[in-house]
Parts: C-alpha cells; sequence; structure tokens
C-alpha cells in the first residue's frame, strides 16, 4: 500500500468540496422565481480550487492538505458570511476578492512541483 494514498485522496475531497462551495456560492434567489446563476462568483470561486488541483496529485506531503484544508475553512467562513448571513448581497465585493487573494497565497505550490527533482 503506497503511504500517501489517504493524502492523496484527502486532497481530491477537498477540490470535490471546493466545486460544490463554489456552486453554492454562485446559486443566488431569483426574486421568487427561483434561482439565478452567477458566473462571475463561481469563477472566481473555483481559481483557487484549480491551483490546488494542480499541486495536489503531485505534491504528496502534509504541506499540500494542510494548505487544502485552510483553503477549505477559509473559503466555508466566506460563503456562509457572504450567502446565508448577508442574504447573497455580494455588494462589498468580498465574494470576489477573498478566492483571488487565496489563489494568490495558493501559487507557491505549484512553483514547488516545478522546483521538485524527478
Amino acid at each position: 500500500m503506497e503511504p500517501y494514498a489517504s493524502l492523496r485522496s484527502s486532497a481530491y475531497w477537498v477540490i470535490v468540496a471546493g466545486l460544490l462551495l463554489s456552486f453554492v456560492s454562485a446559486l443566488v434567489p431569483f426574486y421568487s422565481a427561483g434561482y439565478k446563476l452567477l458566473y462571475g462568483v463561481m469563477l472566481a470561486g473555483l481559481l483557487p480550487y484549480l491551483i490546488y488541483a494542480i499541486a495536489a496529485p503531485l505534491l504528496r506531503t502534509g504541506l499540500v492538505l494542510g494548505a487544502g484544508l485552510l483553503l477549505l475553512g477559509v473559503h466555508t467562513w466566506l460563503v456562509i458570511s457572504e450567502r446565508f448571513v448577508h442574504g447573497a448581497d455580494y455588494s462589498n465585493g468580498m465574494i470576489y476578492y477573498v478566492p483571488l487573494l487565496l489563489a494568490l497565497a495558493l501559487l507557491p505550490l505549484p512553483v514547488m512541483v516545478l522546483r521538485k527533482p524527478y
């Protein structure tokens, strides 16, 4: 059995949870008719998970899992705060800026992948 199999599967579960969280944050109520999908919110939410998905399969360390759990925790806090507590107003722009800052914070992970000797 591979010693890092649980780290890899946990990283994949972080990615799946992040995709679902991005979809939930982008699906907002539209008057009384139903729901509306905000594509910009969804793309901004998916960006940090895209960067994380580049590094997760190639780096099998606890650092990657820790970064993923931190990413998921901050994004969960953001979605609960902006979508459910403040009623999906999104007028302050935090739903766009926080995922972009998280993506910038994750940029060292792909750099570590590129510098890794094979």
